[in-house]
């Protein structure tokens, strides 16, 4: 707490620190994955809300501002490649490119803004505020994964992607319960720095990450991955978008499937044109009557994407802005949603782009004769640095919670095959259009969280709020 008291005691110096916070936690993720950092932005932040409540009057205030800056700080570095997207879309709109990099990150930090006013309603003298603040950052990362579609992209769990043997514990508690456990092992700790009487939670906290890791490295190392006879083709297409849906690009992207070998094309890489082999995995526009869909073509089954990208696939309230405003001809290029009975393949799941990161849609979406997870995507929309490799990242935590093997084919992004403890086995050239053949591992019996899913997150924030408040309690008594 005495390096804390080189911030001066004045607002602006507190929320630039947390700022600065937000920033040094984006660097826990791809691409940077530098070890541990996570615990030490999470925890560092905890003793600057510490800091506020005993030094500043009105701190419920603060509190939230605080909240706004970190959030801002950390999606402003790790989300900035969404600004990308309009200049694919046009170069002339490039003006339109900083509102979206400062207003995008700006809206997504008022989740932890309300957090904050909820940490600063609940915080106190008394240890209680551990369990509090460990239990409210995941609540809020569950909001934010379901509130206005859900954007579950960089939940703290993910700041363990650096480690395979860390990450395995996803296996168990799922990505969220994951970082529920890194945001209370990182407060325990730093509790210990701002008071030398918790070695309790010092050690309670170093116990914890010993044992993942043993956990984690015990199922690497004992894990034998088992090839099935079943081997397809990874289709790997480096196309700008200006250049995608050309004649010539659809022709090369076809030239590169297999007669014998089921071939896995990237999202919409041939265009609206259905019409392929069998044994085509095809990522297509469907157009049906006036309606078009974001799908996949494979075997006779169709797929129609689920959940939609807002404002990249279809426009919130449209129906709406559609009746005041009948003639407008803005919104009709978007796409409809899928339904949600869908029949496809029994032992594939199909996963268009973004769906691949909502943790519980992919869960709920297998069945017990789901063998491969296959995920299409076009990363071409957010250039060649962090976001195409926070997406492959995302998507490979889902093998690892429910121990099955996923195939990805993407334009630019990462396309390659991942096992069903998240290790990549194969993964192209992401520089240029190529393919990979490979051969599918074998998915494991089972994991806890494909059993249970996030029942184990749920216990533990129910948990810890009782541990709260009875420690509270007994303090006020």
């Amino acid at each position: 707490m005495k390096l804390l008291e080189l911030i001066p005691l004045r607002r602006f110096y507190v929320h630039a620190t947390c700022f600065l916070l937000g920033i040094l936690l984006a660097f826990s993720f791809e691409p940077f994955k530098v070890p541990f950092l996570s615990l030490i932005a999470i925890g560092t932040y905890f003793l600057i809300n510490n800091y506020i409540f005993e030094n500043f009057k009105r701190y419920y205030k603060i509190f939230f501002f605080n909240g706004i800056c970190f959030g801002f700080g950390f999606f402003l570095l790790s989300m900035y490649w969404v600004s990308n997207s309009i200049i694919e879309l046009d170069a002339k709109l490039f003006y339109v490119a900083p509102i979206i990099l400062i207003f995008f990150p700006l809206s997504l930090s008022i989740f932890f803004g309300v957090m904050q006013l909820i940490n600063a309603f609940l915080w106190s003298k008394f240890n209680s505020k551990l369990f509090y603040f460990s239990s409210i950052w995941i609540i809020f990362e569950f909001l934010r994964s379901v509130l206005f579609t859900g954007l579950p992209w960089n939940l703290v769990g993910y700041s363990w992607s650096w480690s395979l043997s860390y990450s395995q514990s996803a296996s168990i508690f799922g990505i969220y319960g994951l970082g529920l456990i890194t945001v209370f092992c990182s407060v325990c700790i730093f509790s210990y720095i701002a008071d030398i009487k918790n070695k309790f939670y010092l050690f309670t906290a170093i116990l914890i990450l010993a044992l993942l890791y043993l956990y984690g490295s015990y199922r690497v190392n004992n894990n034998q991955t088992i090839y099935s006879e079943n081997e397809l083709r990874i289709i790997h297409t480096y196309f700008n978008q200006k250049d995608k849906w050309t004649k010539k690009s659809i022709e090369n992207t076809a030239t590169m499937g297999s007669s014998n070998l089921i071939t896995v094309f990237p999202e919409t890489s041939l265009g609206l044109n259905p019409s392929s082999p069998e044994n085509w995995l095809v990522g297509y526009i469907r157009r049906d009557q006036n309606k078009f869909y974001n799908s996949i073509n494979y075997n006779g089954f169709t797929y129609d994407k689920k959940i939609l990208v807002p404002f990249g696939e279809y426009f919130p309230l449209s129906s709406l802005m559609n009746i005041l405003f009948n003639e407008n001809k803005f919104f009709d290029n978007e796409l409809t949603k899928g339904s949600s009975d869908q029949v496809f393949k029994a032992n594939i799941l199909p996963l268009i782009c973004y769906e691949v990161i909502f943790p519980n849609f992919v869960r709920n979406s297998i069945s017990n004769n789901t063998n491969l997870l296959v995920n299409i995507s076009n990363d071409g929309w957010f250039g060649n640095f962090s976001g195409p490799r926070q997406h492959f990242t995302h998507a490979l935590f889902r093998s690892i919670e429910l121990g099955i093997p996923l195939v990805r084919s993407s334009n630019k992004g990462f396309s390659g095959l991942i096992s069903p403890i998240g290790e990549i086995l194969n993964v192209t050239n992401i520089g240029k259009t190529t393919y990979l053949d490979v051969k599918i591992p074998e998915k494991l019996e089972t994991t806890v969280y494909r059993e249970y899913g996030n029942l184990l997150a749920y216990f533990l924030i129910v948990l810890f709020f009782i541990i709260g408040y009875a420690m509270r309690f007994k303090q006020n008594s």
